[in-house]
């Protein structure tokens, strides 16, 4: 460990020695305080910080969706491997006092760079403590990514769109309709014209569906011809038949 790291991992940990007693005052002070340096603690790869705050039995939900106890959240906070760098912040935190318990929520913006390749994600996180004596203790841990909008694929010619134009349906019994239409040089997808959202690019039948999770995916028949786009959403996939005019 570096001289640096040695003194921020010192100064995280004399931050998270502040009683509660003393922050009653201003709780939202000290659990920022912490929840940044918890955060500094997992680029630097540095356990001890998180080992002074996790209840023995607290329970993590990670990015993921996998569960974890304390024992093995402690195990994954390691250093970032060669090439890696990056930091964490958090924003607009807020605590909801309960009694002995305190529940916080805020939001945290990652830049990770990978090799010279530059990643931003933000996630949304629930954190819960309980009065332990003069200090808290986080018992519950919950993190979720933000969606956004990904970025177009600039190989990802506008020359195929024309076999996509057109109307798909679920089956013959569904009353709406799924468009897919240009507009300007954009293509665009939706049961509505006027409410129709960009589908932005990432292969040649490979769409992002502006300002939602889907990605809508074109299949062509054994023919060649594209008969179905399929939408995949929430890990699912639902597909949806062409109407082929007559």
């Amino acid at each position: 460990m570096n001289a640096a790291r040695f003194l921020s991992g010192c100064l995280a940990l004399s931050c998270l020695s502040f009683p509660a007693a003393a922050a009653d005052g201003d709780a939202a002070a000290w659990f920022r305080t912490t929840t940044q340096a918890l955060w500094d603690a997992v680029t630097d790869g540095a356990p001890a910080v998180w080992d002074r705050v996790l209840d023995p039995d607290c329970l993590i939900t990670t990015e993921d969706g996998v569960v974890v106890g304390r024992s093995r959240y402690l195990e994954d906070i390691r250093p970032l491997p060669a090439g890696f760098s990056g930091d964490i912040r958090v924003r607009d935190l807020t605590v909801r006092m309960l009694g002995a318990t305190a529940v916080v929520h805020y939001w945290l913006d990652e830049r990770e760079n990978i090799f010279d390749q530059q990643l931003q994600t933000t996630y949304v996180e629930t954190d819960t403590y309980r009065r332990a004596g003069d200090t808290w203790l986080m018992v519950a841990m919950q993190v979720t990514v933000v969606p956004r909008d990904l970025e177009p694929v600039p190989n990802a010619s506008a020359a195929g769109w024309r076999e996509l134009l057109g109307e798909y349906h679920y089956d013959d019994r569904a009353t709406s309709r799924y468009r897919v239409f240009e507009r300007d040089g954009v293509l665009f997808g939706g049961s509505d014209p006027k409410s129709a959202t960009r589908l932005i690019p990432l292969a040649p039948l490979v769409f992002h569906q502006q300002g939602s999770i889907h990605l809508m995916v074109f299949v062509r028949s054994r023919d060649g011809a594209v008969n179905e786009v399929r939408e995949l959403h929430k890990y699912n996939e639902v597909r949806l038949e062409r109407i082929m005019h007559p």
